[in-house]
């Protein structure tokens, strides 16, 4: 056989490389795991011999695969039934829906049973949109499951709701506190706690005493979210906050475990997504100084351990929190008051400030690249201060990036570039709750919040991602949502001049990723040598107006020059 032909060929389509030069083909050959050559169906076809499978696109569109930079993928997989009740819109539209389910699930189980569920907004509950002070509380879930505990997340992750047998067993009262930053929720009147815990030290206090899942269930999970993301034309994941601080999240699912159950199945040849790892330290994701040195001491290795399949991409950090519960770190208050604050230790925002710092001077002297969950501007001030630090006492580059990154100032995206500090960002999270941010930070603020065009323009690398299970790991929505800016539930437009053209968010969504993953010479665009991984779509997703993108289909995935899903092409 000679050794330049082609194990398969894809001919008659539309190849978009998304490489430097915009390169479009008819046909892309492969062999073995990588693209083996991109040209007119013709020149393709005198690469494939009697051995080669060829694959006729009949004038389907290629893209290179999908690099989802920020998920919370065994989650994602773990929060979806059978192993979780599904309490998020359109499943639910009421509390009435999420007590109706919870009932039910009690009647199925024994007392004392956990019953977990994941994915409630009140944005889209009716009683809650009837009445703004109406909030789903322990009451609600004690009237349906007197007998089980219960806790069920909310869609960003950084609340919950338990009912009383849920708090008892935490032990969890009147008289409990949490670090600052979160908060466990206490009736104005009675002093009592209502059942709802707000961003990771609180809700660990919770998850200490959830029985963690079995090893056979985290590997259904992962098994299960591979499989809707190659459906999907995912090929690349970035699964952020695994490891000992992952076990405030879904009750132990992100524990360390989970990197364990990732290497079996890729001994097994079992990945059909490629995994790149940030690990989260400190317990339930209370991240100290203290936690993060004796982590790295234990593990002993830093960014880039692994291969093209699984490696280690660094390190989760938590700055702030979010707009919804007002503990996103602002300059100016919130419309109803507050600024919120950074989530770390210290009694002071100066002392907390001063972890952060710490804290990524330290990791990057170890060699981890830090992905950083901030939003406010104030904490995104904060987390650029540590990085200059960090490059001054030991200039290497390593990538640092902010993950969602919503309201930078203008002023420091300069320094942003300056410092090579890149941008991992969420264009369907404004598309999510766009009205929700209009009441929360005001209109000017969300007009500018997630300033894509902005960063584009001053030079930054900027990657696409989901935050799945936050919303669905649907990037052609992503890339809709990039292109209009346009809310889900109103329809209003918020940020017009931060639109970006479709070609460029599939770009974040291919390459953006890649050098987030200091993989760009590996994957994120079609070229010879590169890994053969790329997605089949039943239409030109180019050639349509925006506002149809959602509804292109993903006929076939290809991982390493493998089929790993078909429908249709």
């Amino acid at each position: 056989m000679i050794s330049w032909a082609a194990d398969s060929v894809y001919v008659n389509g539309r190849v978009f490389t998304m490489d430097a030069t915009g390169t479009e083909a008819e046909a892309i050959a492969v062999k073995g795991d990588k693209v083996l050559a991109v040209g007119s169906t013709s020149e393709i076809r005198e690469l494939a011999f009697a051995s080669t499978e060829v694959v006729d696109l009949k004038g389907k569109t290629v893209l290179p695969g999908i690099n989802d930079s920020h998920t919370h993928a065994a989650m994602y997989g773990g929060s979806r039934p059978p192993l979780t009740l599904d309490v998020g819109y359109p499943n639910v539209r009421s509390i009435a829906d999420i007590k109706e389910m919870v009932r039910a699930r009690a009647a199925e189980l024994q007392p004392g049973e956990w019953i977990r569920g994941n994915g409630w907004d009140e944005g889209f509950l009716e009683e809650c949109l009837a009445d703004p002070n109406r909030h789903m509380t322990k009451a609600d879930l004690d009237e349906v499951a007197p007998n089980n505990p219960v806790y069920l997340v909310h869609f960003t992750q950084h609340q919950l709701v338990a009912n009383s047998r849920a708090l008892e067993l935490a032990g969890i009262t009147r008289d409990t506190v949490t670090e600052p930053g979160s908060e466990v929720v206490k009736d104005p009147v009675t002093g009592e706690p209502t059942g709802v815990l707000v961003e990771l030290p609180a809700q660990g206090l919770l998850m200490r005493v959830v029985p963690p899942w079995t090893r056979e269930e985290k590997r259904a999970a992962i098994l299960n979210m591979m499989r809707d993301m190659n459906a999907r034309g995912i090929t690349s994941v970035t699964d952020a906050a695994l490891g000992p601080g992952g076990t405030g999240y879904q009750g132990g699912l992100l524990g360390s475990e989970c990197i364990s159950v990732y290497n079996d199945l890729h001994n097994e040849e079992a990945l059909t997504v490629r995994i790149t790892i940030l690990y989260l330290f400190g317990e339930y994701g209370a991240i100290s100084l203290a936690d993060v040195q004796r982590s790295i001491e234990d593990i002993g290795i830093h960014t880039g351990f692994g291969d093209e399949w699984l490696r280690i991409g660094g390190m989760k950090l938590f700055a702030d929190g979010i707009p919804h519960t007002k503990t996103a770190w602002l300059e100016e208050e919130y419309p109803d008051g507050g600024s919120g604050s950074l989530v770390l230790p210290g009694a002071t925002h100066e002392e907390r400030v001063q972890e952060l710092l710490k804290l990524i001077s330290y990791a990057h002297a170890h060699g981890f690249q830090c992905g950083v969950h901030v939003i406010g501007d104030r904490a995104i001030s904060a987390c650029l201060d540590g990085f200059a630090l960090a490059q001054q006492q030991k200039p290497v580059d390593l990538r640092h990036y902010l993950i969602h990154c919503d309201l930078i100032r203008p002023a420091d995206i300069g320094r942003l570039v300056e410092l090579g500090v890149g941008v991992c960002t969420q264009p369907i999270l404004k598309w999510v709750f766009s009205d929700v941010m209009d009441r929360a930070l005001g209109l000017e603020r969300s007009e500018w919040q997630f300033p894509v065009r902005s960063l584009l323009e001053a030079g930054a690398h900027v990657s696409f991602s989901s935050d799945t299970p936050v919303t669905e790991p649907d990037w052609l929505q992503g890339v809709e949502a990039a292109a209009l800016r346009k809310s889900k539930a109103s329809g209003t437009v918020r940020g017009a001049d931060q639109r970006i053209g479709v070609k460029e968010a599939v770009r974040l969504y291919t390459m953006g990723g890649a050098w987030q993953d200091h993989m760009e010479r590996h994957k994120g665009s079609l070229e010879p040598g590169k890994l053969a991984d790329f997605c089949v779509l039943d239409q030109d997703l180019f050639a349509i107006p925006p506002e149809e993108i959602h509804a292109v289909k993903n006929v076939a995935t290809v991982v390493g020059g493998k089929l790993v899903y078909e429908n249709g092409l």
